[in-house]
């Protein structure tokens, strides 16, 4: 009695372990958590060091402006025989410090273009994660979808498989009873088989998408994914193609990017002509210097405050090329950013075009599977009453795959489009 209530209740933590084992492995994934999950992209994670390093930058940059502070000393033995004394040499420790301070009062703004340009540095930084951060968004949105996608494809072909296999049994017996050829019935086998091997390709297509969906949000490699996006089929582009492209031009992080790239390049350009500028310092300097046992400081204590002024005029002639060929990057700047305008109008148009073609090819392929269905089951309904060819029926059966597979695919398509539209667009 004893060993059965102890086989009993190891045999139910076993069932319990495994429960929970496949439950932990599998994984529901929609779009709400591939944004969660999103954070955890490799290419992610370099991006924000790289903002966080333009953001140690940026201040490092501002303590540039603070005051300069000086601290020097040394110490040494001196030897001294005077030459008009009887008393002989002297020997002894003598040292001295100084501690001076620095201030730019006025650098002809070389300090401020420094940190305008890191801010900017900043700023770009700030945009580049944000773009590859919708640009992984995208990938594994589309990922997702094709996942789905192919998902149903299976569905489709298990379902098929199924009622082939039913047919092929009526076939079977028909052939037995003399009233079809073997043809038909090795004809029925070959579709079958070409089905399942379809399945198989399908089913590793599923399985390769799942790794690189699990590699790109940085799951674990044995987590299942599963994908729910039943409630997120039917989003809808309600702008229109000028709506869309004015926020690309003013939301688009590529657009703000080269914008930034050119406000930099001007930040540069007056960094360079801030060296033919004076400079104003403010300084100070304080020193004393005794021997050591002495107690009288006075006479060696000593120190400065004054007014520094600095101009080169070597910059007039050694800047010259810079300044030129800082110019020249700067026209270089506004022409990219006209290119960049152009290549999103010609980008977002032809997603628009694409979305459009894919809400009428969701229309047409219903109607495509609703005629089909009805095709199919009156040429079935007719073979087996011995007034159609098989192949003929399978041929209506492999319209009818096909009229849902160009379903499915209208449908993902057009949330693809829908994704790259907002995401192009800075949404």
């Amino acid at each position: 009695m004893f060993y059965r209530f102890l086989f009993t209740a190891l045999m139910l933590l076993y069932a319990n372990a495994v429960m929970a084992s496949q439950e932990a492995a599998t994984k529901v994934v929609s779009l709400d958590s591939v944004r969660a999950l999103i954070g955890q992209n490799r290419t992610l994670i370099i991006e924000n060091l790289s903002r966080q390093i333009s953001q140690e930058n940026l201040k490092q940059s501002k303590s540039e402006r603070l005051p300069e502070l000086l601290l020097g000393g040394d110490g040494y033995w001196s030897n001294s025989v005077p030459l008009a004394s009887r008393t002989g040499s002297s020997n002894s420790f003598l040292y001295k410090f100084n501690l001076g301070t620095e201030f730019d009062l006025y650098s002809g703004g070389k300090y401020k273009y420094a940190i305008e340009e890191k801010a900017k540095d900043r700023m770009l930084s700030e945009e580049r994660y944000r773009a590859v951060e919708q640009e992984v968004e995208l990938e594994a949105f589309v990922m997702l979808y094709d996942i789905f996608r192919n998902m149903k494809y299976r569905e489709f072909l298990q379902s098929s498989i199924s009622l082939r296999e039913k047919e092929y049994e009526r076939i079977k017996l028909l052939y037995e009873n003399g009233y079809v050829l073997k043809s038909d019935l090795l004809r029925a086998k070959l579709y079958i088989t070409d089905l399942q091997k379809d399945e198989v390709n399908i089913k590793n297509s599923i399985l390769i998408l799942s790794d690189k969906l699990r590699i790109l949000l940085g799951l674990e490699e044995s987590c299942m994914l599963q994908p729910d996006l039943d409630a997120s089929l039917d989003f809808k582009i309600m702008e229109s193609f000028d709506e869309l492209l004015n926020h690309a031009l003013c939301e688009s992080p590529h657009m703000k990017m080269y914008k930034i790239k050119q406000d930099k390049e001007s930040a540069v350009l007056k960094q360079i002509t801030s060296d033919r500028i004076p400079y104003f310092k403010l300084y100070a300097n304080y020193g004393a210097g005794t021997p050591v046992g002495v107690c009288d400081f006075d006479h060696q204590l000593g120190g400065e405050v004054g007014l520094k002024m600095s101009f080169s005029i070597s910059s007039f002639y050694k800047s010259h090329h810079a300044r030129k060929s800082q110019q020249s990057r700067i026209i270089r700047s506004s022409i990219e950013t006209d290119a960049l305008a152009d290549r999103l109008r010609n980008r977002i148009h032809e997603l628009y075009v694409r979305y459009n073609e894919s809400l009428l090819n969701i229309d047409r392929a219903k109607e495509k599977v609703n005629l089909s269905k009805e095709s199919s089951r009156i040429l079935k309904n007719s073979y087996f009453n011995q007034q159609s060819l098989l192949i003929d029926v399978l041929e209506s059966e492999t319209k009818t795959m096909e009229a849902a597979f160009e379903w499915v695919q209208a449908v993902v398509d057009s949330q693809k489009y829908y994704w790259a539209l907002r995401k192009i667009c800075g949404y």
